[in-house]
């Protein structure tokens, strides 16, 4: 059932890319549109679909396993970062390899892991997806800026890390729902509305990214395919073996393998144009971990259920 349910999400959301890309092709979209799509994505609607994930009655077992739940995330994330060095190792341009490195460690829980978990389980599985992903923002903005910067400085860098909007949406979430604060109706109306947006904002901005970068240059750069390889492969393969050795909701479990089956951040190029990096490669691997991810996520959902 649950399986059904993803294959049926991801084709809404590759129809959806579709859309953005005929949009961003016919010059309907252009820049400055795909930025202020952004902009509404990451600033409004995404902190509101995460507050909205987090205004569910408090429960002390839910607590509970929501802190192992992070140290699981926190614990896997350390984990790829030790596999993005290996994976790079043969890699001799050291641009590429902050592309590959950051491809294989952070992966897009925001703009696509978000709207999955929500279609497929609603605000509980939003709960658990939170879980996963708090630790993966303060990686984006710690490891991930530290390594597209080298030995550059940035100021403010603290900042970014515990002030984006993304962390902002989790403070205000953890402070309803420890304090049971109960909002007024138009308040649940327009969370519902926003966390609604999200996943057609988030992939009309996907499509239009593949049509920007190009399909075709994407799929024929062999470099590329080593980032992909250990985003969609290894990854998910790498949780299922970790939740073997736990006992969770199968529920929890399968947003887990969602969220490890993901593909690598889209904003990665945008972040690689501000701080460094290989950019033109990075967007290649946004294109083939996207299009490919279509694929795969259903894939380890399956296999998580059959092993």
């Amino acid at each position: 059932m649950v399986l059904a349910i993803l294959i049926n999400s991801i084709i809404l959301m590759a129809i959806i890319m579709g859309i953005g890309y005929y949009l961003r092709i016919k010059k309907i979209l252009n820049d400055e549109g795909e930025m202020t799509l952004t902009f509404i994505l990451v600033n409004i609607t995404t902190p509101a679909m995460v507050i909205n994930a987090m205004n569910i009655d408090f429960s002390f077992e839910q607590l509970k396993t929501g802190v192992v739940l992070l140290a699981v995330a926190i614990a896997f994330d350390i984990l790829l970062i030790f596999l993005s060095n290996l994976a790079s190792f043969k890699t001799k341009d050291t641009e590429k390899v902050k592309m590959v490195k950051y491809s294989i460690a952070l992966m897009n829980g925001g703009f696509m892991g978000f709207p999955l978990a929500y279609q497929i389980y609603g605000s509980q599985g939003m709960f658990y997806a939170t879980m996963f992903h708090i630790p993966n923002i303060i990686f984006m903005w710690t490891y991930g800026v530290s390594l597209l910067l080298g030995k550059s400085k940035i100021k403010n860098r603290y900042k970014f890390m515990l002030l984006n909007p993304g962390m902002i949406g989790v403070y205000i979430g953890l402070i309803l729902y420890f304090s049971q604060i109960k909002l007024p109706l138009f308040a649940y109306d327009l969370l519902d509305l926003l966390t609604n947006a999200t996943t057609f904002l988030s992939m009309i901005i996907i499509g239009s990214k593949i049509a920007t970068i190009g399909v075709k240059a994407s799929f024929i750069d062999k470099e590329a395919y080593i980032a992909t390889f250990f985003r969609l492969i290894i990854s998910p393969l790498l949780m299922i073996l970790i939740l073997k050795f736990f006992e969770f909701d199968i529920m929890i479990e399968q947003v887990y393998v969602i969220y490890a089956s993901l593909p690598v951040a889209v904003l990665m190029p945008i972040l690689a144009q501000k701080y460094g990096g290989d950019i033109i490669f990075g967007s290649k691997i946004v294109v083939t971990t996207h299009l490919l991810s279509l694929i795969t996520i259903p894939i380890f959902v399956w296999l998580h259920t059959v092993i």
